[in-house]
């Protein structure tokens, strides 16, 4: 019989949402059902509801829980290293979310490398429909610009960068390349090609801000 979670509240919220990853992940958005969650877990699917008032929700909250897990690894790797570096392997796995399920058991969608076409679609229905979640996905991606461009700045102030360059357009631009070629990706694009590019690009973009 389906049992009610334990009174520890947080501890409860992240498991659920560390349990829906697998099947926005693997199913969509659409195609995924509270009470299946609920079953995997072992409880009511009145129990997710004390926690998560509508399945919209819990998405929202998967979405925090994915983007917060990618811009840590963002910041990790970019502590460590220099422009030049952006243009690596290692980056472009990281912006592309390649291999990372590794370290982290539970977030499956990773081996996905990103949200299939149906998890896509339903964050574009619902930024649409819900204003609020278009505030926060808005406030995300523009808090990864923005850790991209202090990065620059501090590299900037270093002399590495040259002074005329404007950081947040050259983070900006970066961050559209990664979106155009994830775009490609969905469209069956074969993932050595789009590292490929990645490389390309990204060195012809940082050769053109470099100092010499």
């Amino acid at each position: 019989m389906p049992k009610v979670f334990p009174d520890y509240r947080e501890e409860a919220k992240n498991r659920v949402i560390k349990e829906s990853v697998k099947f926005f992940s693997e199913k969509g958005y659409h195609k995924t059902k509270m009470a299946e969650i609920a079953d995997s877990l072992g409880v009511s699917k009145g129990a997710i509801y004390q926690y998560f008032t509508s399945k919209e929700e819990l998405f929202l909250e998967v979405l925090k829980y994915y983007i917060e897990y990618t811009q840590k690894e963002l910041i990790s790797f970019l502590n460590q290293s220099t422009p030049e570096d952006l243009s690596t392997e290692e980056f472009f796995d990281i912006m592309f979310n390649i291999e990372q399920s590794q370290s982290v058991e539970t977030l499956t969608i990773l081996d996905r490398l990103f949200p299939p076409l149906d998890f896509n679609l339903a964050i574009s229905e619902l930024v649409k429909s819900n204003p609020s979640m278009k505030e926060e996905m808005t406030k995300y991606y523009m808090d990864s610009i923005n850790i991209m461009t202090k990065y620059f700045e501090d590299y900037k102030k270093k002399g590495a960068i040259k002074k005329n360059i404007d950081t947040y357009s050259l983070s900006m631009g970066i961050t559209s390349l990664q979106d155009g070629l994830m775009a490609a990706m969905q469209m069956g694009i074969e993932i050595s090609e789009i590292r490929k590019t990645w490389k390309e690009i990204t060195k012809m973009i940082l050769k053109s801000a470099l100092s010499e």
